[in-house]
């Protein structure tokens, strides 16, 4: 992780947005990077594989047929400290465990042992020979291999990172292209909702008053209620010949559009077959649309008419209860 945000870094002030989004000097440094760090990451599982063989013989509960095998734990954490200690060496490696102690005088202060434990630890590993370890007494050998467990533990940890920001970065590309996509997506969507509105032109029944053939229960559309239903219709007949809904323009208006929103909890079909009518007196009415079969939305269209006017009326015994109804010029 830490490398993928150095490389962000890096890069955020001089590839500009194309790198923001493709990645691609980022890509090719990780990509030169993990070449570098296969050899590290081969010498670290080197390092864990031996100090995993090491534990186990220095935690075994059974001793071995030939003796302890403490001494045998501490020739695989000379191994392990060995593979640790080089793994970061970019040049040519040291050939012995002390001159790689002495080459990675960092890696070994930050191991977290105090002076005299790393002391002894830097004669366990690289001065004493493994005659001379096999040679020790049973206590001696059993503080080394301990000491040594644990300076190689901190070692082996150090390298555990193997975070494959390759990987990271390219998930990092299509997050961010598919993030753009969704925020353009999304724009175009509202741009063409807007557009459709414009063209569409005002709802000229927006805020006139209307009535109905017949009033069942009064209806509280902004409060989601009518009857104790939860609904957003805006009336509800008396079940009754013909019920209708009418909406008054307030003078003659040339429209060629009504949009109807049907009840969508309950009860589709009595809305149908519903006839559309204008008029210009109340006296006289003409269609200008039917829908026979039921619906949630009707997007009604007819040749331009002129009407001050709009009835909605079913053409049956039935109960009348819409969302909304909007008349439109287009």
């Amino acid at each position: 992780m830490a490398a993928l945000e150095r490389s962000e870094s890096a890069t955020a002030g001089t590839g500009g947005v194309r790198e923001w989004y493709w990645r691609g000097r980022a890509l090719a440094a990780a990509k030169a990077a993990a070449l570098k760090t296969a050899t590290m990451r081969e010498r670290y599982r080197r390092a864990q594989l031996a100090a995993e063989f090491a534990d186990r013989q220095l935690a075994a509960d059974d001793p071995l047929r030939a003796g302890s095998s403490v001494p045998l734990a501490l020739s695989l954490y000379r191994e392990a400290a060995y593979w640790a200690l080089i793994a970061n060496t970019a040049g040519p490696v040291p050939r012995t465990v002390g001159a790689a102690l002495a080459a990675a005088e960092t890696s070994v202060a930050s191991s977290g042992l105090s002076s005299a434990d790393l002391a002894v630890v830097r004669a366990a590993l690289a001065e004493k020979t493994f005659a001379e370890s096999a040679d020790d007494r049973p206590e001696v050998q059993l503080r080394d291999a301990e000491l040594c467990q644990t300076f190689v533990c901190a070692l082996t940890a150090a390298g555990g990172d193997t975070t494959n920001v390759v990987a990271k970065l390219l998930v990092q590309r299509w997050l961010r292209i598919g993030a753009t996509l969704v925020i353009m997506l999304v724009a175009l969507i509202c741009a063409n909702v807007a557009i459709q509105r414009q063209l569409q032109g005002p709802d000229l029944a927006l805020g006139k008053p209307w009535r109905t053939s017949s009033k069942y229960t009064d209806c509280h559309p902004q409060k989601n209620e009518c009857g104790g239903a939860q609904t957003a219709i805006f009336f509800h007949t008396e079940d009754e010949d013909s019920p209708w809904v009418e909406i008054d323009l307030g003078k003659p208006q040339a429209f060629s559009r009504i949009e109807v929103i049907n009840r969508d909890d309950c009860c589709l079909e009595r809305a149908v077959p519903l006839i559309a009518e204008v008029s210009t007196d109340r006296e006289h009415w003409r269609e200008v649309a039917r829908r026979a079969d039921s619906f949630r939305t009707w997007d009604a269209t007819f040749r331009p008419a002129t009407a001050r006017y709009v009835r909605l009326r079913v053409n049956r015994h039935s109960a009348l209860h819409l969302v909304r109804v909007s008349v439109r010029a287009e």
